[in-house]
């Protein structure tokens, strides 16, 4: 089948919005595989980061000359009929597969077994070995005492012991979370390993992996601080005399704090996390300062307790000081202090892009792409994390006059404030909070903590790399674009009405990044088979197969790996059924 660049362009007559798609999946798909090997229930879940606008009439666009067959591009009229500027169509009612020139035959099975995929790239996933790695080396420390005890016969393990591996899990959990130490990770594996061959970065980039620590270090604590009561009750019933006041609330505070602890896992339960979001970031913030609150307030009676029982007469400052468990609760605070220290009300621009969609610059710093920011305008109720967007270096005179829109033909536009110090984000609405952001633009608003990297960050291991984006998720995905425009990427952006919603330059600014960009108005296409598309320009790649509008060198060589930016089940489900086909894909966990 002949692709429609090989033909012009006339203007088409407007037709219809496509039927509303459900928001919600009908089935689960806890271990992402479904029936159908099309993978079409991608299509019923673009809604958290998809939003809506209305249907507009097509508008007149010209493409040159380009001819391809149906398994891809073909080269053989590269240079006949081509126009100095490539000027795009936003697809009003042809599939992508057939537009872009891409294979629309069924996708190739997934490896092995339905078992064999879950256990290796569901319940197996990288995040979850880490998690296993963290708990079952506490598992192994408790195996050591139990056989010690049975060997010796006698107690190894005392309740002492059992606060310091409570506070050393807990500490574990924190340091990991920390931004300083989260970004020292990404530099080292996200970006210091990108000299490293494509088997070892493929590897590194699973980095963003690193929440099965946190998760794992805090499971971890709350059995140990199971272990810890039992053995505190044991002690202190096999003492004689009767309970003082000190250890009444030693005991009341223990039982108190494993409840809050019990209550934190149950919340954390991705499923149950899903559905109270709002209760689980408030659980896990206002439980948590409790518990730690608690933690002190323990380990001063404990240490109380233990100066007026020991002989000879020791001072409080003696036992507490030799206590590693105070210490690790010491630095385990300043953790959780330390991004609360950097809380900051900033100035910021608004600059609303359309009734959906509003783009927040601010100028008090610069980034790196791939890096996300915390705001708030309530600091004690919630915090939501955006990608950031670095402002783009100023254009020079030549790029001013020689450059034009592959939307219109007519001179670039580009993103605001060029050669300026700082950077933006882009809110689209996805909830009351954004859509409050929206309608009522802040003049200023909170910054916590530092910006800190996330899976973006991978993306610059991989050259060329297919980067994926639905609704406001390509935001993220801009950082790469406006850092590192030499990169070579291959861009799929699926979003509903995206020049209404984002405007020109944005499309302008992917466009110019990548001529052979595959951008999807899912208002007028309906949602497409993400898998199907980005598997098929992966393989044209593989297949030395390239569209003629890429004209870099660079661009032009395989596909090394796959990034999305979308909401969780679309990352989920794209993820797993490129991973299982043999795609390297990547991928945010959702697990925070």
């Amino acid at each position: 089948m002949a692709s429609p660049y090989s033909q012009e362009l006339k203007p088409a007559e407007p037709t219809p919005a496509h039927p509303a798609q459900s928001d919600v999946f009908v089935e689960e798909v806890d271990d992402c595989e479904s029936e159908d090997e099309s993978d079409d229930s991608i299509r019923q879940s673009n809604s958290d980061l998809e939003s809506g606008g209305t249907t507009v009439a097509n508008t007149p666009y010209v493409a040159g000359s380009h001819a391809s067959s149906s398994s891809g591009f073909s080269d053989s009229k590269k240079n006949n009929e081509k126009s100095a500027v490539r000027v795009r169509q936003l697809v009003p009612d042809i599939d992508p597969l057939v537009y872009h020139g891409l294979d629309p035959s069924p996708l190739p099975p997934k490896k092995g077994n339905r078992l064999y995929r879950y256990l290796r790239w569901n319940f197996g996933s990288v995040y979850r070995r880490i998690f296993c790695l963290a708990f079952m080396g506490n598992a192994a420390a408790v195996l050591w005492f139990i056989i010690r005890c049975g060997i010796e016969n006698r107690p190894i393990l005392t309740y002492q012991q059992a606060a310091t591996a409570v506070t050393a899990n807990l500490l574990m959990a924190l340091v990991v979370r920390n931004e300083h130490v989260v970004n020292a990770m990404f530099w080292v594996f996200g970006t210091w390993a990108k000299v490293l061959p494509l088997w070892a970065r493929t590897l590194c980039a699973k980095i963003y992996s690193y929440g099965g620590l946190h998760s794992g270090g805090a499971v971890a604590a709350t059995f140990w601080y199971v272990i810890y009561l039992v053995l505190l009750t044991i002690d202190f019933r096999s003492q004689e005399g009767p309970l003082d006041a000190i250890r009444g609330y030693i005991y009341l505070f223990g039982y108190s704090i494993i409840a809050m602890l019990v209550t934190m896992l149950i919340f954390a339960h991705p499923r149950i996390r899903v559905l109270m979001h709002n209760s689980f970031e408030n659980t896990h913030r206002f439980m948590g300062w409790t518990v730690i609150g608690l933690f002190w307030a323990q380990i001063m009676l404990e240490t109380a307790d233990a100066s007026n029982k020991s002989s000879p007469h020791h001072s409080f400052a003696h036992f507490l000081v030799r206590n590693a468990a105070w210490w690790m609760l010491l630095f385990t605070t300043l953790l959780i202090a330390y991004p609360w220290s950097r809380m900051r009300l900033r100035n910021v621009e608004a600059e609303v892009l359309s009734p959906h969609c509003v783009k927040l610059n601010f100028d008090y710093r610069d980034v790196y792409f791939g890096q996300a920011v915390r705001l708030t305008d309530a600091p004690l109720k919630e915090t939501h994390a955006f990608g950031v967007i670095p402002h783009p270096l100023a254009p020079t005179a030549a790029e001013l006059a020689g450059e034009k829109s592959a939307i219109t033909g007519e001179p670039l536009q580009r993103l605001s404030h060029g050669g300026d110090k700082g950077f933006s984000v882009i809110v689209s609405h996805a909830g009351d909070w954004t859509r409050k952001i929206i309608d009522h633009p802040p003049k200023q608003i909170y910054t916590r903590g530092t910006p800190q990297f996330g899976v973006m960050r991978c993306a610059g291991l991989f050259s060329p790399v297919i980067v994926i984006g639905t609704g406001s998720g390509i935001a993220p995905c801009l950082s790469l674009f406006t850092q590192r425009p030499n990169h070579p990427v291959r861009i799929i952006w699926s979003t509903p009405n995206p020049l209404q919603t984002f405007g020109r330059s944005l499309l302008d600014l992917i466009y110019k990044t990548d001529p052979a960009a595959v951008v999807i108005d899912t208002r007028k296409t309906g949602r497409p088979d993400l898998v199907k598309v980005t598997y098929r320009i992966w393989e044209q790649s593989r297949n030395g197969i390239f569209p003629e509008e890429l004209v870099r060198p660079e661009a032009r060589k395989p596909c090394e790996a796959v990034v999305i930016i979308s909401n969780q089940k679309v990352t989920e489900k794209v993820v797993y059924g490129l991973e299982s086909r043999g795609v390297p894909a990547y991928g945010a966990l959702f697990d925070s």
